[in-house]
């Protein structure tokens, strides 16, 4: 399968390392299920046509994954797509998950009719947020100290008071499971996951943290109330936009509920803009 999966990527520019998601699909094609649940290869004369991943990390809740379905354009309208989603629910069945959740973005908006027409249905009020490259203003914040935390450094203790931040910052966050210490080991180990966290010096509680990926996406960013209206939101975005800047990356994305006004707010204090909708469609595993 590998052969066929790096020729596929090919043609999509993942293998130049000059692509900011070469780190990524290099993961994938040298241990598919390192951090995927589910890799499909559509595959023709001994030619990959189009692949499909599911996430190994629980979305909303323990059964549910995010999936991503890719079909080359000269592939598209030959019944691939609907193929791959076929041996997707085939797969999610053999491992007892019960729904799909697929997100779309500017780029991918005019896809929405295969999904529709392959059991998803639109949910979820999101938008995209993107950065350009434009400056933005963060200042320290007294009494705490940011921490970079990765595979390089892996500590149980650590990966304990994270997952405590994750389930207390998340409570009533619908699209977030419960963490546990093995999960945050996981998370930086098997998706290289890098984070940001506050610590504040007083208490030794962790105050805040961000996530950030090996592609452009800023995929997470959470303040616990009591250091609201501090300013440390600000400090930890643009410390962890800082080392996007450094790992290469002029531009990154990420996704809002569009409702989130305050999380909408700092972003364009730092220089980000709202791209467009971008919905979330949810599929539902035939028995």
């Amino acid at each position: 399968m590998q052969y066929l999966l790096i020729g596929l990527v090919a043609g999509w520019g993942g293998n130049d390392p000059a692509s900011h998601f070469y780190d990524f699909w290099q993961s994938v094609i040298a241990s598919p299920h390192k951090n995927m649940e589910v890799v499909l290869l559509a595959v023709q004369d001994d030619q990959a046509k189009g692949v499909a991943f599911a996430n190994w990390r629980p979305y909303r809740d323990e059964n549910t994954r995010s999936v991503v379905y890719l079909v080359p354009d000269d592939c598209q309208k030959k019944g691939i797509g609907t193929a791959l989603k076929n041996g997707m629910d085939v797969a999610f069945r053999k491992r007892g998950l019960t729904r799909q959740v697929a997100m779309l973005n500017e780029r991918s908006l005019s896809k929405a009719g295969f999904f529709e027409k392959t059991g998803f249905v639109p949910e979820e009020d999101m938008v995209q947020l993107a950065w350009n490259g434009d400056d933005y203003p963060y200042k320290e914040v007294p009494g705490l100290s940011l921490h970079l935390y990765d595979a390089s450094c892996l500590d149980d203790k650590i990966n304990h008071e994270l997952a405590e931040f994750y389930n207390r910052a998340y409570a009533n966050e619908g699209l977030c499971t419960r963490f546990t210490g093995p999960t945050i080991r996981r998370v930086i180990a098997d998706d290289d996951i890098w984070m940001i966290y506050a610590r504040d010096a007083a208490s030794g509680q962790i105050a805040a943290y961000t996530e950030g990926t090996n592609t452009p996406l800023f995929s997470g960013i959470a303040v616990l109330r009591p250091w609201w209206g501090t300013g440390l939101a600000q400090w930890i975005a643009g410390h962890t936009m800082d080392l996007y800047r450094e790992r290469g990356f002029d531009a990154l994305w990420c996704i809002a509920r569009r409702n989130n006004t305050a999380s909408i707010r700092l972003q364009k204090r730092m220089g980000w803009h709202i791209v467009g909708p971008c919905p979330h469609y949810v599929a539902t595993v035939p028995d």
